[in-house]
Formats: C-alpha cells, sequence, structure tokens
C-alpha cells in the first residue's frame, strides 16, 4: 500500500508529467496516477480509498513544474513548495536508467541554513525516513540499490534538492531548486 500518491495539477506538460515519473522512480512508497479531471474532492476521497496519508501534485509554471503541493487526507494543503527550476534525471546524470529500490535517509549538508534544515526535516517525515546530517553526499553511501536524498543551500539563496545513487556514488537526479516554501509536516499525521 503506497503512503503517498503522486500526480499532476489538471492543466499539465510533458515535461511536468516526465519530471512526476523521475519523482515515482526515486521517492519511497509512492503510487503514481494520472488525475485528469479530478477534483479536490475527488482527490481527497482517492486518498482515503487507496489508505495513503497524502498526495502530492505537481502544478504547472510557463510549461515547466514550478510547485509541488502536498494535500492530507482530510483534503487540507500541507506545504507547498515552489520551484526557481528543475532537471529532470536525464540532464543530470547517465545514471537515470538505474531505479532504485530503496531510499535510505534524507541527507542534509552540515552548516546549512535553518531553512533548507527545515525543509530537509518536512520532507523526511512527509517520506517517514531518518534525516542525518553530512558534509558532503560522498559519506552518505548506504548500500546498493540504495539511494538517500540530499539537501544544501545552493549560491543563489535557494535551496538544492537532489537524489544520489548508492550504487555508483553519483548523483541521479532529477535535481530541484526549491525557490520558497510554506508549511510543515507535523509529526503526528
Amino acid at each position: 500500500m503506497p503512503s503517498l500518491l503522486l500526480t499532476t495539477s489538471r492543466k499539465t506538460s510533458n515535461r511536468v508529467r516526465t519530471f512526476v515519473r523521475d519523482l515515482c522512480s526515486v521517492l519511497p512508497r509512492v503510487e503514481r496516477f494520472n488525475r485528469g479531471g479530478m477534483g479536490l474532492a475527488e482527490l481527497t476521497a482517492r486518498i482515503n480509498q487507496n489508505g495513503a496519508k497524502a498526495a502530492i501534485i505537481i502544478s504547472i509554471w510557463k510549461g515547466n513544474p514550478g510547485e509541488m503541493t502536498v494535500l492530507s487526507s482530510a483534503g487540507q494543503e500541507v506545504i507547498s513548495i515552489r520551484f526557481d527550476r528543475i532537471r529532470l534525471r536525464r540532464e543530470v546524470s547517465s545514471a537515470a536508467s538505474i531505479r532504485t529500490t530503496t531510499v535510505d535517509s534524507v541527507v542534509i549538508k552540515s552548516e546549512s541554513s535553518e531553512r533548507a534544515k527545515e525543509l530537509a526535516n518536512d520532507i523526511a517525515s512527509l517520506l517517514s525516513l531518518n534525516l542525518s546530517e553530512r558534509l558532503n553526499p560522498i559519506g552518505a553511501l548506504t548500500e546498493d540499490n540504495q539511494s538517500f536524498i540530499w539537501f544544501e543551500d545552493d549560491a543563489s539563496g535557494k535551496i538544492l534538492w537532489t537524489h544520489y545513487d548508492a550504487h555508483n556514488g553519483l548523483e541521479a537526479g532529477p535535481r530541484i531548486l526549491v525557490s520558497t516554501f510554506r508549511g510543515s509536516v507535523s509529526s503526528d499525521w
């Protein structure tokens, strides 16, 4: 049974659909589905019917993924993450064809800002993963066929969110540059 559902907004593009497929391949216990014309009430019913705790909705902005909204099983917006830009897995690495079987943890670069730590903690809570800190991603490698989610402050003042594959130690993507986020994932939901 999935813990999260993953879909797009009603209006979408090929790039948004590819990004959703990329996310589905690197996030644990996530089930992707086509939303079609489904409204929020129907989406909330689908969350409850599947026994999931929330749905992640990827919205479009000028043909690209623009925002990630997490909708709880009660139909409430829990967190909203606005993207500055994204790079698809195929644009990040030749390792994009590797499908990891498990995501081991969320790792944040040591000495990152409180804002970056807050986002990393929210994603770790949402995905029910452990959160740890490291100086660089190489020190966080785990067993083969596992991956981890990496957060760090970007030189532009934004937050970099990406995925590393333990099999080859390379960034597997997708790479997301987060401009802003609001809301918070509570630990008791």
